[in-house]
């Protein structure tokens, strides 16, 4: 199936959610994941969302302004893979959808405030024995130029059939960074609770899972637990200063849960700056990062 979709305003989460409440049609190996392509003419990284980032992060100055603009495409232009993933006609439930891997890259100067197209498409996925990952590849057009891409990978659990392959692997690598987790750490906090309906806005994405602590208890997590988008954002702003990246590779490997501290670690390799994030008392990282 080969569906396009033209937007001219956010797409709006209300309607995204009743596109969820449609049965999914399931996996067909056959046809495998449908050809979608969504853009949103008119999309703009606001002023307000880069001071909401340098707040976040606890720095405004113009090294950590830099990284978050790498990453202010990917918090409010998420929406659009979203409205993706949530159509009524995308063969697999978005509740079965888990947000794996990120890589982001800059390709030219990204201007705030300034009228672009974002454009999202499903690209290629592969079938593993436990699930099957899928690419969804977004381009931000700001005149003539793509100054901005990503890859955003996410995974279905589950057995599914067909050719274990399709289409380009772009993305982040599955294996990340091997982080010692005996490093001196380069900061410590408190992943604070606040603003979580605010997140929601900013990036579409409204699972309960990072809103309400109850909802999250009763599907087996210990508490509600923050976008990644934002944990992310903190990660950038807690880091020593180094030069502006061109790329961010980010492995989401587990919660970061609201109230609870966080310990941060980086070092240098051959390949840029690799960091790691812990929340306290668990001997797995719940985000790896490396920015090169």
């Amino acid at each position: 199936m080969t569906h396009h979709e033209r937007y001219t305003a956010p797409p709006f989460g209300p309607a995204m959610m009743l596109n969820t409440l449609w049965p999914s049609a399931g996996w067909n190996p056959k046809d495998g994941f449908p050809s979608f392509s969504f853009i949103w003419r008119g999309y703009e990284i606001a002023r307000p969302v880069l001071a909401t980032l340098q707040h976040l992060a606890g720095r405004a100055d113009d090294a950590t302004s830099e990284r978050l603009l790498l990453l202010a495409p990917h918090v409010t232009g998420f929406r659009l893979s979203l409205a993706m993933l949530m159509h009524r006609h995308w063969p697999l439930p978005i509740w079965r959808a888990l947000q794996l891997r990120n890589r982001l890259i800059r390709r030219g100067e990204i201007r705030i405030a300034f009228p672009s197209d974002l454009i999202v498409r499903s690209t290629g996925w592969r079938v593993h024995d436990r699930g099957i990952e899928l690419d969804i590849h977004a381009h931000l057009l700001q005149g003539d130029d793509c100054v901005w891409e990503s890859i955003t990978t996410f995974y279905y659990r589950g057995r599914f059939a067909g050719p274990p392959r399709h289409g380009a692997d772009d993305g982040a690598p599955m294996t990340s960074p091997a982080i010692d987790p005996e490093l001196e750490p380069v900061a410590h906090w408190i992943a604070e609770g606040g603003d979580r309906l605010r997140w929601a806005r900013l990036t579409g994405d409204y699972n309960p899972l990072h809103l309400l602590d109850a909802y999250a208890r009763r599907t087996g997590f210990a508490a509600a637990s923050a976008h990644p988008q934002r944990v992310a954002a903190e990660c950038l702003g807690h880091l020593t200063k180094t030069s502006a990246p061109n790329q961010l590779d980010l492995w989401l490997k587990g919660p970061v849960y609201y109230n609870r501290a966080v310990t941060l670690r980086q070092t240098h390799s051959a390949d840029g700056e690799d960091f790691a994030l812990w929340v306290d008392g668990d001997e797995r990282a719940a985000m790896v990062g490396r920015m090169s």
